[in-house]
């Protein structure tokens, strides 16, 4: 399970407070906002969708499952992933709540699969994220986007 630091109220994960900014380098700024929290939500959400199951001895359900056999089951293999994920973001991913993972429909020239991520922040703010899965076996997560009202 990852471990979160609180300050104030937006949390950071171990992995950022670790490396004193996030993924895309940017530094960590001393009084947090909501933009912050959703930015380390989407870094984290992009390295857990990144991981391949096994990955982590101590958390071997940490991750994906290796997604060539996946892309081999589709479309039947759909609905799997979509449960899979959305267990392993409850599980893994505690700063979203009411998850709910959805297929998105659709042509994308650059995602075998497409799979929507919607849930709710501690502040009761909605936020949807959208994962492409790409034929090369990387998982691409879009920006947050704050759902209205």
């Amino acid at each position: 399970m990852p471990h979160f630091y609180d300050s104030g109220n937006t949390m950071y994960t171990l992995y950022d407070i670790l490396h004193g900014n996030y993924k895309d380098a940017s530094a960590l700024p001393a009084y947090p906002t909501e933009d912050d929290l959703l930015h380390s939500i989407h870094d984290h959400l992009q390295r857990l969708l990144s991981a391949r199951c096994g990955v982590l001895q101590h958390q071997p359900d940490y991750g994906l499952p290796e997604l060539d056999r996946v892309y081999q089951g589709l479309p039947h293999s759909e609905t799997t992933l979509v449960h899979q994920l959305q267990r392993m973001i409850e599980k893994y991913e505690p700063r979203l709540t009411q998850v709910q993972v959805f297929t998105v429909s659709g042509a994308s020239q650059d995602a075998v699969l497409r799979l929507g991520i919607r849930g709710e922040i501690g502040s009761g703010v909605r936020v949807e994220f959208f994962s492409h899965f790409q034929g090369s076996g990387k998982v691409r997560v879009s920006q947050p986007i704050r759902e209205q009202a």
